[in-house]
């Protein structure tokens, strides 16, 4: 795995902002994401883990550019994607490819399998039918499928049948880069650990490097080389898999595992539960965003802001308690 990262973000952020009322028009600003450093080491799987709402989604379709940020810079292997023209972003687009968390709803209904998997090529190549069906078949078949389901509509598929034309469709050209948001979420358990079982096989097969959105800390435990936990529009803490697993350093993490039933009784466990509700992204408090719920917030916890310090090899963390400043 090389050292040099394939994705760097610096001082990401996207706000929206809604308009509320009727005579007397208001505006509020929801920080989805706001202010985010991370790096993805080409080869490896980043997982994004955290709450429902937290901003995990927006983060990865602000990387791909499908939302544009608000400000700060993405760059893909030493470029800046910001500052691409239209057609300079188009080549870097074959580079980067996206899956859904809905397998079906990710499918247009009104093609066929064959017609969604070629489409990129249609659009970034010049091949010719045949030779777009040869690589479509291919890679159906890479992915457990086959030529019975060129002609199938999306309807007529399950959803982890789905969710294999999706990956099919996204590796078509190639890509160094995956985002996976929420990918087996949506799908039954047995399905789920096929998916998984699928993506460690095509990322060794092509090299890939993953940045693997979810909120199963069992899946990205299993699937991850890193691992960010990100908290309402912040990213608290990263990591290596096993010191995140074993030694986390943010009490939100700490929260987060404490969350997960563990079948071994005598197993270290923080005894940590979250209380209260995740407080608005358009509100959010001041300080350490996480004091409101934090059983170990201190008075500067409420006042200052933490930033990301190392605290181990490769290990981050925004606490006050870890001696962040």
């Amino acid at each position: 795995m090389s050292e040099r990262p394939l994705l760097e973000v610096r001082g990401l952020k996207r706000y929206f902002v809604q308009k509320r009322g009727w005579l007397v028009r208001r505006r509020r600003v929801v920080r989805a994401v706001d202010g985010v450093d991370l790096s993805v080491r080409s080869g490896e799987v980043l997982g994004l883990v955290g709450e429902s709402g937290c901003g995990k989604t927006t983060l990865g379709r602000c990387v791909l550019r499908l939302i544009e940020p608000t400000a700060g810079e993405i760059i893909f292997d030493g470029r800046g994607l910001l500052t691409l023209s239209p057609s300079e972003l188009r080549e870097v687009r074959r580079e980067m490819q996206i899956v859904f968390q809905d397998p079906i709803s990710s499918l247009d209904p009104r093609f066929t399998v064959e017609e969604s998997v070629v489409e990129p090529l249609r659009t970034h190549t010049d091949m010719g039918r045949a030779e777009r069906r040869e690589r479509a078949l291919a890679l159906l078949e890479e992915v457990g499928l086959g030529a019975q389901h060129l002609s199938r509509y999306p309807h007529e598929l399950s959803g982890g049948q789905c969710q294999r034309v999706a990956l099919a469709r996204a590796l078509i050209l190639h890509p160094r880069l995956l985002v996976l948001d929420e990918p087996t979420s949506a799908l039954d358990v047995s399905v789920q650990a096929q998916i998984i079982h699928l993506l460690v096989t095509l990322r060794e097969t092509y090299n890939l490097t993953y940045l693997f959105i979810t909120h199963d800390l069992g899946v990205v435990r299993y699937i991850s080389d890193r691992i960010a936990v990100m908290y309402l529009g912040k990213i608290v803490e990263v990591g290596p898999t096993r010191e995140v697993f074993t030694a986390p350093a943010h009490p939100y993490t700490q929260a987060l595992l404490a969350s997960v039933p563990i079948p071994e009784p005598k197993a270290r466990r923080w005894d940590f539960v979250l209380e209260g509700a995740v407080p608005s992204p358009a509100n959010p408090p001041p300080g350490c965003r996480f004091h409101t719920r934090c059983p170990s917030a201190r008075e500067i916890c409420r006042e200052q802001e933490p930033r990301l310090h190392q605290i181990a090899p490769d290990h981050w963390s925004a606490c006050h308690l870890e001696g962040g400043g």
